[in-house]
């Protein structure tokens, strides 16, 4: 009998520990996709493009984890130094966007999830956000208090005509937490800004005419079953891909 749980797959980091190198994820995020009814697989970075297509021929939605390293910047056309890089999971993420984006694929970027999908879309990303005129500080806390790093730390305005106030109608604003050095300076040209920080930051966005295409700069799998927009966007995700799963389509995944 066929499971079925729609199986999403979770982008792995590449990660150095004691002269050894491992993938790695945040249970946080297998926790979330659990928790709203998905079955959560690892995707291993290092494998070449048409490999990647393979994996996601077998899958019915993508979560673009968040990550301490960042997108490098030669992806985006930069030149400054970043002391944490992933490159192998750049390859793996930046190809699984594109594919998700033409294949209609289900798909879901938190943190450098969202800063990868701005890239692999045509974007830019600003390394140091907290350094521009009037900005916020949106930095991870230096506290190993999980409670007090995931807290709220400011509020995001939710744009007119996007995906959240359709979903959200009575919702002009809320709180998110912030952990984050990076963030959007250009936004690639076929996304749409889904909400605002205060001092202007993209802190969420989406692709129009696709099932699901969704980042949010802050980290909704912290308390996902507790905070209200939390449950909605990862109920929502595991819908669109339990519909990928259901659909008559699937011969048109890249395979």
């Amino acid at each position: 009998m066929p499971h079925s749980k729609p199986v999403i797959g979770l982008v792995s980091c590449r990660k150095a520990l004691d002269g050894y190198s491992y993938q790695a994820v945040n249970e946080f995020y297998a926790d979330a996709v659990r928790a709203f009814g998905g079955l959560p697989v690892l995707f291993a970075a290092g494998q070449d493009e048409a490999d990647t297509a393979a994996l996601l021929a077998r899958v019915d939605g993508v979560l673009l984890p968040g990550s301490h390293s960042n997108v490098a910047p030669h992806q985006y056309g930069a030149e400054h130094h970043e002391p944490r890089l992933d490159e192998a999971r750049d390859a793996l993420s930046l190809t699984l966007i594109r594919l998700c984006a033409q294949h209609q694929i289900p798909i879901l970027g938190i943190c450098r999830g969202f800063q990868e999908m701005n890239v692999a879309m045509g974007g830019s990303l600003n390394p140091a956000v907290h350094e521009a005129p009037g900005a916020l500080d949106h930095r991870e806390p230096t506290t190993e208090d999980f409670a007090v790093k995931y807290a709220h730390a400011h509020t995001v305005t939710v744009a007119e005509g996007g995906r959240i106030r359709r979903w959200w109608p009575e919702v002009a604003q809320f709180e998110v937490n912030s952990l984050h050095n990076q963030g959007v300076a250009t936004l690639a040209p076929p996304l749409r800004a889904e909400a605002t920080a205060e001092d202007g930051l993209i802190e969420a966005f989406s692709l129009d005419h696709h099932p699901f295409f969704f980042g949010v700069q802050w980290h909704p799998e912290w308390q996902a079953t507790e905070l209200p927009f939390s449950r909605e966007l990862f109920r929502r995700f595991i819908d669109a891909a339990g519909a990928n799963r259901a659909s008559p389509n699937q011969e048109s995944r890249p395979c």
